[in-house]
């Protein structure tokens, strides 16, 4: 059958993945003078049509200070049209399905977004990109959508003394970074700074981290654990997929952001009480879920920040940090204090902007997105749990994966049917609201938010010879009345913080 080529009309939405086409490499040559805000930079790139086509069609933020212009591979000049943030790239003939289709752009001025020239705290000259959650597309026309990996090559021109940091390696240490493992564009990073370096000792794959000279002393104290946690994460879940790894503080939006393989930190993380080393932990599970496990729609980033968000507390308790429980006790508190927490679930499809899953929505991407892991391992228990996880990670890296993937993977380490879990945690607002009266010798639970939660109600009290009881009564309907053996006292809800309820 044959497929009419894409029209304007028929534009997707501007947050949405391009199926009709599939983005294969990006190879970047790029200078800047960062006293003019000024970049100049020529991009090869190739895609793959996966149905007959005469134009490729790439997000891009227009401006009047940022130049782009195309050539096919023969140099020869392209038209382009633009509507609502995205870019057509007009090829001169149709393409049949299959084609790999070579690009040239051009590029020329001050970035509107993605790329930025920035001073940092101490009055030093970063110049770096931050791109997620979707920003590449600031001054790289591309498509910039989590569901679409590529190659990246990249090679920057920097003044002398500074650093050079960029996703890949540079092996040949000609200033060319180039990626072994496909990316999504909010994953690309590269930055340019005078630096001062940190090494890191415990295995050859740390490159000497990039910091401010002036803030390295207290750096110190806190990059000293990923040797540790690159052995627990290896051994718990499987390889560590990218190229090198390292941490590098710039001018970021976010408190980190999981560059894969190149950590962005944020430039007081290392002011803190614990030097960060909470955040840094986060950030290094990322290297395998949200990185070597990616996702790629955006209503299911859970997959990467709740994943994170629970085994980051994990990773941290295991080099002195706080315990889990007492991570997912603040977890919680954080959730149940949120605006969302009632009105949207975790798998929200109606966002304005993939920002919103990071902003408004945070407290469901991340802490209930923590939640529902750790109720799952409460549910199935710590050894299907850590090896489903392990199958989940091993049967999908590197690559992205679906919440529908994850349940039918754990559901055969289990044993057990999970669909009405993942549904009632991730698809539904909320979590049980619960009015429990204790008895002489019961204990009465009813549920009053409107939809009925299942769950395991872990309950604890001390019995008439002074002993201390715990039980899981198994919840379902509205009201259920628990009949306990002798006395009651002291009695106890969810003594160790196995459950997400108000």
């Amino acid at each position: 059958m044959f497929l009419a080529p894409l029209v304007l009309a028929a534009l997707p939405q501007l947050y949405s993945s391009f199926p009709e086409q599939d983005a294969l490499s990006y190879i970047v040559d790029l200078d800047f003078d960062f006293d003019a805000q000024y970049v100049e930079a020529s991009v090869e790139m190739r895609f793959q049509l996966l149905s007959p086509a005469d134009r490729i069609v790439l997000h891009s933020i227009e401006d009047e200070k940022w130049e782009v212009q195309f050539q096919d591979s023969s140099g020869l000049s392209l038209e382009t049209e633009r509507r609502q943030g995205l870019l057509q790239v007009l090829l001169g003939k149709e393409f049949a399905k299959g084609a790999v289709v070579e690009l040239h752009a051009k590029l020329a001025g001050t970035p509107p977004d993605g790329l930025y020239f920035e001073e940092g705290r101490h009055g030093d000259p970063v110049f770096f990109t931050d791109h997620f959650s979707s920003r590449a597309r600031g001054w790289l026309p591309c498509e910039d959508h989590p569901s679409d990996r590529a190659k990246f090559s990249i090679r920057i021109q920097a003044p002398e003394g500074w650093e050079v940091i960029a996703s890949g390696l540079d092996e040949d240490e000609n200033g060319t970074w180039e990626t072994q493992t496909d990316l999504p564009t909010y994953m690309l990073a590269f930055a340019a700074a005078p630096w001062g370096r940190i090494p890191e000792k415990g295995d050859d794959r740390f490159i000497p981290h990039f910091i401010y000279k002036k803030d390295k002393p207290r750096a110190r104290l806190g990059l000293k654990h990923h040797a540790q946690w690159m052995s627990v994460m290896e051994g718990t879940f499987g390889p560590y997929e990218w190229e090198k790894y390292c941490v590098v503080q710039v001018p970021t939006r976010w408190g980190g952001m999981e560059n894969a393989g190149n950590t962005w930190i944020m430039e007081r993380l290392f002011d803190g009480r614990d030097r960060g080393v909470g955040t840094l932990a986060h950030e290094f599970v990322h290297m395998w879920f949200g990185n070597a496990v990616g996702y790629g729609e955006w209503h299911e980033a859970w997959l990467s920040e709740g994943f994170a968000s629970y085994f980051g507390p994990w990773l941290h308790a295991q080099s002195g940090g706080a315990p889990l429980q007492r991570a997912m006790e603040g977890s919680r508190r954080r959730w149940l204090g949120s605006r969302c927490s009632e009105t949207r679930p975790i798998r929200w499809e109606e966002f304005e902007a993939p920002d919103d899953f990071f902003g408004s929505s945070a407290p469901n991407t991340y802490q209930k997105g923590a939640w529902v892991l750790h109720m799952l391992r409460g549910e199935i228990g710590d050894e299907a749990f850590f090896e489903g996880i392990r199958k989940y990670y091993e049967e999908t890296t590197p690559g992205i994966a679906t919440t529908d993937q994850f349940a039918e993977v754990m559901e055969k380490s289990s044993g057990k049917e999970l669909k009405w879990f993942f549904e009632q945690w991730l698809d539904r607002p909320g979590c049980p609201q619960l009015d429990i009266r204790w008895n002489a010798d019961s204990v009465v639970v009813k549920q009053l938010q409107e939809d009925i939660f299942r769950f395991r109600l872990p309950l604890q009290w001390t019995n008439g010879e002074g002993e201390r009881e715990k039980k899981f009564f198994e919840v379902s309907q509205r009201e259920h009345v628990f009949q306990l053996k002798g006395e009651i006292s002291a009695p106890t809800i969810d003594p160790d913080v196995e459950l997400l309820f108000r």
